[in-house]
């Protein structure tokens, strides 16, 4: 049933280099994984091209979308292929540039949307060209679209029990015990400035590497789409739209032509459900109306009981014993103070009445004199050991149970 125009029209690899029915596939997996995030904006690509420059360039975009160049190999050595999911994010950077040139703040966001879509998608278990989890192609007579709908949910569902309480998500590389948090943030973090950096759209150089890449490389057209392949994609979209509007409520907006970035179109970060937003403090002081300064070094933490990994620097929610990063073992909590510590704490720091006439001079006083009391009480020890045996006893008993022999002092 080839009866659908294609998304990207033609495909164009390096035919010169070694390996080149596999840059050739390599172009057909991207084309196809992306399908979903291009068919609910209406994109359309005509050739996906392999170009090798001698810098380190990732990718050029040529007339929103008339060509789209991603660099498939290693600068150092051409019979080597980068990783699938960043010749993958280098994609979806230069599909951004379909709508936005430069790159502000809207382009990020509409970069992000599309991270994020094709997140859910790996996450679902869509594998790209009408495949579900299986591996199955869709073939033969046309399904409707609420047999879509149902295959794309039941895959989904697969993928979500399958991978239930494995600690990693699909799409990506996992996360190893022991790694550093902060540095796989910051692996994160690099890898967008090189993408950014590596981007030659919208230059007069990047012009001249797609017209190199069009002389040295072998064009395939692409094949039509099947009616079975679009359907098995539009229920995906409906997956994640369906998520998406229950996260943003009733301020989601779907992606579109008109609205790329959908709900990061206004480039807000989605509202609190009503049930998960603190109660107002109504007995709270109201606000000073200067601005104050926020100290950005500290961790802001939502939840006060939860605790930092002292290995990786993980946080982890109150209930796990151990680290969920690298297995290591809850540290234990700080002592907490005494009735009198707190006594003379809460003292120190609560204000002087102005209208009282009160002296608090007495109280505190007596506070200190507790304090030192307690400070000088020794410890009560937890038991004893025999002298004649050497077998330990609890504090309670008086007389050893291996031979009777009584404690020397109570």
């Amino acid at each position: 049933m080839r009866e659908l125009d294609p998304l990207v029209s033609e495909f164009q690899h390096l035919k010169a280099k070694p390996r080149e029915a596999e840059a050739l596939t390599t172009l057909r997996k991207i084309a196809s994984l992306v399908k979903p995030i291009m068919r609910q904006r209406g994109w359309r690509v005509g050739t996906l091209a392999e170009f090798y420059p001698e810098r380190s360039l990732l990718g050029i975009n040529i007339n929103r979308g008339e060509k789209i160049c991603l660099r498939l190999r290693y600068p150092s050595d051409d019979k080597q292929f980068l990783p699938l999911d960043q010749v993958l994010d280098t994609m979806l950077h230069e599909l951004c540039h379909i709508v936005h040139g430069p790159h502000n703040q809207k382009f990020n966001a509409l970069w992000n949307q599309l991270r994020d879509e094709h997140m859910q998608l790996s996450l679902k278990g869509y594998t790209g060209e009408g495949f579900l989890s299986e591996g199955k192609r869709l073939g033969g007579q046309r399904i409707p679209m609420h047999e879509a709908r149902r295959l794309a949910r039941n895959a989904a569902e697969k993928r979500r029990t399958l991978t239930a309480g494995s600690g990693r998500k699909l799409g990506g590389t996992p996360i190893l015990r022991g790694t550093d948090m902060r540095q796989v943030i910051a692996d994160a973090a690099q890898r967008r400035i090189t993408v950014t950096k590596g981007c030659a759209s919208g230059t007069s150089e990047g012009q001249e590497l797609a017209d190199e890449a069009s002389k040295n490389g072998f064009k395939t057209k692409a094949e039509e789409e099947d009616a079975n392949e679009r359907a098995i994609i539009q229920a995906y979209i409906d997956l994640i739209q369906e998520e998406e509007k229950e996260q943003y409520g009733n301020s989601y907006i779907p992606p579109s032509a008109n609205l790329p970035a959908g709900p990061r179109s206004s480039l807000s970060p989605p509202p609190v459900p009503q049930h998960t937003k603190p109660k107002p403090d109504t007995t709270a002081q109201p606000k000073p109306s200067n601005t104050t300064l926020v100290d950005l070094t500290e961790d802001s933490n939502s939840d006060p009981e939860s605790w930092a990994c002292p290995i990786c620097t993980l946080v982890n929610p109150a209930t796990f014993l151990c680290c969920d990063a690298c297995a290591s073992e809850r540290p234990q909590p700080a002592r907490p103070s005494t009735s009198a510590e707190r006594s003379v704490k809460r003292a120190r720091t609560e204000p002087q009445s102005s209208t009282s006439g009160i002296s608090r001079k007495p109280r505190d006083k007596a506070v200190q004199a507790l304090l030192s009391l307690e400070k000088k009480t020794p410890d009560k020890p937890l038991g004893w050991v025999c002298h004649s045996c050497g077998a330990f006893m609890e504090t309670k008993w008086w007389t050893c149970s291996a031979c009777g022999t009584m404690k020397q002092s109570s």
